[in-house]
C-alpha cells in the first residue's frame, strides 16, 4: 500500500468543511479592504528565494525542496509566498497601472523540516501583500485588517505582538553590538545560533532553544538603536493602535526568520497548549527593499502570511460540514426518472441533494440518509409517482407531509 510523504497530509472530507470556512471568511475580508487574488506557480528559480528570503535563512540554507530540472537549472518548491508575489508584480508590471497594489493569495508551501503539531513540509497558507507607500497608516491597515479576519472565524483566544526591527541605517549597529554581545557566549549556544553569530545575529533573538533563549534575554535592544526615521514610524503606528480598539503587545524579539523585513513586524499567537512552543499562526511585517532587489522599481510594501493548518487547530468552535439538503429515497423501477428530474429541479435551485444509488429497501435508504445528515427525505415511490406527488420527511422533526411535484 502506498502511503504520503512524511510530513505532507491528506486533507478529507471530514475536514474540509473547516477549511471552506476559514479560507471564505478571509477571502471576504481581503475583498472588504480591495485586495485581489493572485496565484503563481509553486515552483520557481531558486535564485528568486536565495536573493528575496535571503541565503543566510533557515529556509534557503536547510528546508528547501530544490532539484535540477533537464537543462540543468535549479528549482524550488516554494517555501513562502512573499517572494513568488513581488516576482509577479515586477513581471506583471502592475506597479505601473497604480500606486497602491494589493494581492492576496492562498496556496500550498513546501519546507523539509521537521513534522510536528500544526507544521507540516507540505502546509498550506493564505497571504496578503500591500504595495505601496511606508507609512504608519499602512501598517495599521494592515493590523487592523488581520484583526478583522480574526474576527470573522471567530478565533477568540490569540494576542498580538508588535515590533520594529529597524533599517539598512540602523541596523548595523545593532548587529555590532549583537556580535558583541554574543561572541562571549558562544560555546554555549545551539549549533544553528553559532552559525547565525556570523551570519544574521538578529535571529539569535529569536532561537526556541532554551539555552540560547537565556543568554539572549539580555540581547541589546533594536529599538537602543533606532535611526530617527524608524523611531518615528514606530512611534506613530503605536499611537494608532493605541487609539484602536486591537490588543496589542510590544516584544523586541520578532525579528521574523526572513531577510527582507525592516521597520514593522508582527505575530498573531496563541496558546502554547494548542500548538507547543511554536505558536505563531501570523506573521508579517514590512519590505520596503524587496521589490527594488528582485529587479522592479524602489516601491514599499507590507504583508504577512497565515499558516491555515494553525488556525484550524486553534479554533475552539465545532465547525460542521455542509448539510445535505434533500436525500431521494427511490422505491420500485418506474420512480427512477421522474426522481431524477426532481433531483435536477432541486439542484438547479441550490439545494444539495443525493441518492442512494444501490436503491435497496426502505429501511437501508432511510439508514443512509440519516448517516448522510440529510436535513429532508423525499420519497417517490411507484404509487406516489402514478398520483403525482411524493413523501417529504424532516429529519429533525420527523414530520411527514405529501406534495405533488407542482408543488416545486
Amino acid at each position: 500500500m502506498y502511503k504520503n510523504i512524511t510530513g505532507m497530509k491528506d486533507i478529507m472530507p471530514s475536514e474540509v468543511s473547516k477549511w471552506h470556512f476559514v479560507e471564505n471568511n478571509i477571502k471576504k475580508v481581503f475583498e472588504l479592504y480591495n485586495y485581489k487574488e493572485v496565484r503563481t506557480p509553486v515552483l520557481e528559480f531558486t535564485a528568486l528565494f536565495k536573493r528575496g528570503v535571503g541565503e543566510a535563512t533557515d529556509i534557503v540554507e536547510k528546508e528547501m525542496y530544490t532539484f535540477n530540472d533537464r537543462n540543468g537549472k535549479s528549482l524550488s518548491l516554494r517555501p513562502e509566498g512573499t517572494a513568488s508575489t513581488v516576482r509577479a508584480y515586477i513581471q506583471s508590471k502592475d506597479y505601473a497601472n497604480s500606486p497602491l497594489t494589493k494581492y492576496y493569495y492562498i496556496g500550498e508551501m513546501y519546507r523539509h523540516e521537521r513534522p510536528q503539531k500544526g507544521r507540516y513540509r507540505a502546509f498550506n497558507q493564505i497571504g496578503a501583500e500591500f504595495f505601496g507607500p511606508s507609512t504608519p497608516a499602512s501598517d495599521f491597515e494592515v493590523i487592523q485588517m488581520v484583526e478583522d479576519i480574526l474576527k470573522s472565524i471567530k478565533l477568540k483566544d490569540y494576542k498580538f505582538y508588535i515590533n520594529s526591527i529597524g533599517c539598512k541605517d540602523c541596523r548595523p549597529n545593532h548587529k555590532k553590538a549583537l556580535v558583541d554581545f554574543f561572541t562571549p557566549h558562544k560555546e554555549k549556544l545551539c549549533k544553528d545560533c553559532q552559525r547565525r553569530l556570523d551570519t544574521n545575529p538578529m535571529r539569535i533573538i529569536d532561537c526556541k532553544i532554551d539555552s540560547c533563549k537565556i543568554i539572549a534575554q539580555d540581547a541589546p535592544k533594536i529599538s537602543n538603536f533606532y535611526c530617527e526615521s524608524c523611531s518615528k514610524h514606530n512611534n506613530e503606528l503605536i499611537t494608532l493602535l493605541e487609539n484602536s480598539d486591537i490588543g496589542y503587545q510590544i516584544d523586541p524579539k520578532i525579528v521574523r526568520g526572513l531577510d527582507y523585513y525592516v521597520k514593522t513586524t508582527f505575530e498573531v499567537r496563541v496558546s502554547e497548549e494548542i500548538l507547543g512552543s511554536q505558536n505563531t499562526i501570523i506573521g508579517g511585517g514590512r519590505y520596503n527593499n524587496l521589490v527594488k532587489e528582485l529587479g522592479g522599481p524602489n516601491v514599499d510594501a507590507i504583508g504577512f502570511g497565515i499558516g491555515i493548518e494553525r488556525v484550524i487547530l486553534a479554533l475552539s468552535e465545532e465547525i460542521n460540514e455542509a448539510p445535505l439538503n434533500y436525500a431521494i429515497v427511490i422505491l420500485g423501477n418506474t420512480s427512477l426518472s421522474p426522481a431524477l428530474k426532481l433531483v435536477h429541479k432541486l439542484r438547479k435551485n441550490g439545494n444539495t441533494v443525493d441518492i442512494d444509488y444501490r436503491l435497496g429497501s426502505l429501511k437501508s435508504q432511510m439508514r443512509w440518509a440519516n448517516k448522510n445528515n440529510a436535513q429532508k427525505v423525499i420519497i417517490i415511490g411507484e404509487e406516489e409517482v402514478k398520483n403525482n406527488i411524493y413523501i417529504e420527511k424532516n429529519m429533525l422533526t420527523s414530520e411527514q407531509v405529501k406534495k405533488t411535484f407542482d408543488d416545486l
